[in-house]
């Protein structure tokens, strides 16, 4: 289990993680409230063929190139929402059930359902469509990302990810005091904790390869674990 306290534990060390912290802690209190009470369990228990599983069922989405869609910022971030929907079902669902559990559950309504409406009900056809398709692809970026945890959790690495860490820290995932960007490239985080002591290191997975599954283009297994076993070589050095 993760939970805010331990993320905040280990990234709030900084003079500019606690600038960040202490000007998201005074924000919005339903969401201060909704990240700082979630737990991380379920989402470590993710299997790559059950990433795959969910892909294969998400719709391909289509443009998003509406200014009123694309602009869109409702208060929780996709990732509280999904990070909800996983830890409440005990598990990841492809897209039908998430869809029908943001409908029915009465805190995935309040943070995604009810504000896609609000903003639905102003828009024409179009920004409808747009929103449809805004929603899918924050579903398949959030299935890219937890395709990585997955693949490098099944060699061994204690991967972790947490909304908090996510959206206040800039960290997507880490394995101990090592930081890692699912996606490659950069790193979000680094002008925060660059100062850290004891410090942090950040790594780029180097990502180049990758395979289409169902409607989502994921980083390919055998490229994923050549980086584990990097990673493996350096966090568990013979």
């Amino acid at each position: 289990m993760t939970t805010a306290l331990e993320v905040r534990r280990l990234f709030n060390v900084t003079q500019e993680t606690r600038f960040h912290f202490n000007h998201w802690f005074s924000g919005r209190k339903h969401v201060v409230a909704q990240v700082m009470a979630h737990e991380s369990v379920a989402v470590h228990r993710i299997t790559p063929d059950e990433v795959e599983a969910a892909c294969r069922s998400a719709p391909r989405p289509g443009p998003t190139d509406v200014p009123d869609i694309r602009d869109w910022r409702p208060d929780h971030a996709f990732t509280h929402v999904a990070h909800h929907v996983v830890e409440t079902l005990g598990r990841l669902p492809g897209w039908p059930e998430f869809r029908e559990f943001c409908a029915a559950d009465e805190r995935a309504r309040d943070m995604l359902w009810t504000p896609a409406r609000e903003v639905s009900a102003e828009v024409g056809p179009r920004g409808r469509a747009a929103l449809r398709n805004r929603v899918v692809s924050d579903f398949l970026g959030f299935l890219r990302d937890v395709h990585v945890l997955a693949v490098l959790r099944g060699h061994g690495l204690d991967v972790r990810v947490h909304p908090l860490a996510d959206t206040v820290f800039k960290v997507d995932a880490w394995v101990g005091r090592l930081i890692l960007n699912p996606r490659g490239g950069g790193q979000r985080s680094e002008d925060l904790l660059v100062h850290a002591m004891p410090p942090f290191f950040f790594t780029d997975l180097g990502v180049t390869e990758f395979t289409q599954v169902g409607a989502a283009l994921l980083p390919s297994r055998a490229h994923l674990d050549r980086a584990a076993r990097r990673l493996l070589g350096v966090l568990r050095p013979a």
